[in-house]
């Protein structure tokens, strides 16, 4: 072989042996058993699917209604309650481990770095509300805490001004978060050392921290409302897109990204000129932003409803190129366009949907405020199995882990249950 061919050759093995360790995981492709859990619901599609074998089930009564999530790390589901008490339980059977107690709920998604579980503390209640100044969120004990995810002993404590509930993120070595006092903050996540504190203004509520490309950290909050983004080593702001000060919920939802654009959603009024909120009609509207610079791509209005007193946003879910997204005020799920906002498909559920969705091999399974557990074609939004249970499930945002699906409910239970009995044809009983 010449010399010459021999040398392009080589340059092109040498390529694609560079190439392929960068290949990034599809977002329809379980991911191993994670080591860490870094930020809200795993990855920025908020499709936390994991490659487990075999299909656990189980049911952990923990007599606390959960607005938490789980964490799945090394076999061992993390989640609390809003009782305050936070679990790690056994994947394979569903045994606790342990149990680690504080005063006020336990909302945040639990993150595990470093062999440190961190959990935020702090409730929903606020200082003020009408007419329109809340000043706070979060009454009572507010902290970030860290517990060792072996023993479930606090290694760390940092005490909040505001809210705990919103879930921060790690980030090249930085826990961020965004508090409900309008204040964001980087921490050491192994000892609890504070690196900066900045006040921003708005309030976060449910929040979930967004890490981006491009040294960005996306978040939302409340008076003002807006969306922004800020840069996870000094808390400074990189771009916010504003929002009308009548709209409401916009505190409430964890953003989700495809990684170039970031979607979330709101309610608005349905006239402009009033505002809107508890007790009071709605209309959701989804958006779309580029994430380097926040310009608004699209921004589209569904159905109207009534506004309900907490938790006034969806949680939205990125797979197969389509938003899917709940109503928070009436009965549906939604696919939508990523690239054009355009509907899809909406399917008429048993209530309305708060907590996250998860998609598998073509199927998008969740729980409505009904009691209900869906499974609906993720192309069609045709119903391919229903499972009907004794309790609502609120934001507390599922998990499939293997074959099951891993959910906590309104009503204190947290449940491991076979996707097969969700795609079972008749309205199963659990």
């Amino acid at each position: 072989m010449p010399a010459a061919s021999f040398g392009i050759l080589l340059a092109a093995l040498i390529a694609a042996f560079t190439v392929f360790p960068r290949v990034v995981r599809s977002e329809d492709t379980p991911a191993p058993m994670p080591r860490e859990w870094t930020q809200f619901r795993l990855n920025g599609h908020n499709n936390p699917v994991i490659a487990y074998n075999g299909a656990p089930q189980w049911t952990v009564q923990t007599h606390g209604p959960f607005s938490s999530s789980p964490a799945v790390v090394d076999d061992t589901v993390y989640i609390g309650n809003n009782r305050g008490v936070l679990y790690a339980i056994d994947l394979a059977t569903g045994d606790v481990k342990w149990t680690y107690h504080v005063e006020n709920p336990i909302m945040s998604n639990p993150l595990v770095y470093d062999g440190i579980v961190i959990i935020g503390e702090g409730n929903a209640n606020s200082t003020t509300y009408v007419p329109r100044h809340k000043v706070q969120v979060g009454d009572g004990p507010n902290a970030l805490i860290g517990v060792d995810a072996k023993t479930g002993k606090m290694v760390w404590q940092v005490a909040l001004s505001g809210t705990g509930m919103p879930t921060p993120a790690i980030v090249d070595g930085i826990l961020v978060h965004h508090n409900g006092s309008g204040g964001i903050m980087g921490v050491d996540p192994r000892n609890g050392h504070v690196l900066y504190r900045k006040y921003v203004k708005s309030v976060a509520s449910m929040v979930g921290l967004l890490p981006m490309p491009g040294d960005l950290v996306v978040t939302t909050g409340l008076f003002p409302n807006r969306v922004f983004a800020f840069h996870p080593q000094n808390g400074q702001i990189a771009w916010q897109y504003q929002l009308s000060d009548n709209d409401s919920g916009i505190g409430d939802c964890p953003p989700v990204s495809d990684g170039s654009r970031v979607f979330g959603d709101y309610l608005a009024p349905p006239n402009p000129k009033n505002e809107t909120g508890d007790g009071v009609p709605g209309v959701e509207h989804v958006y779309a932003l580029d994430g380097r610079t926040g310009q608004v791509l699209w921004n589209i209005g569904l159905e109207q409803g009534m506004v309900g007193p907490r938790n006034e946003s969806a949680i939205p879910l990125v797979a197969a190129h389509t938003l899917f997204l709940g109503s928070a005020i009436a009965p549906y799920m939604h696919a939508i366009d990523t690239d054009t906002g355009k509907v899809l498909w909406s399917t008429k559920v048993g209530g309305p949907v708060l907590g996250g969705i998860v998609e598998q091999d073509g199927r998008i399974y969740f729980g409505d405020r009904a009691g209900n557990l869906w499974a609906l074609d993720a192309k069609t939004g045709a119903v391919d199995g229903k499972l009907a249970t004794p309790t609502p499930f609120n934001v507390g945002s599922p998990v499939i882990a293997g074959q099951s699906l891993i959910i906590g409910s309104k009503a204190g239970t947290l449940d491991a249950i076979p996707l097969d009995r969700i795609l079972d044809s008749g309205v199963a009983q659990r």
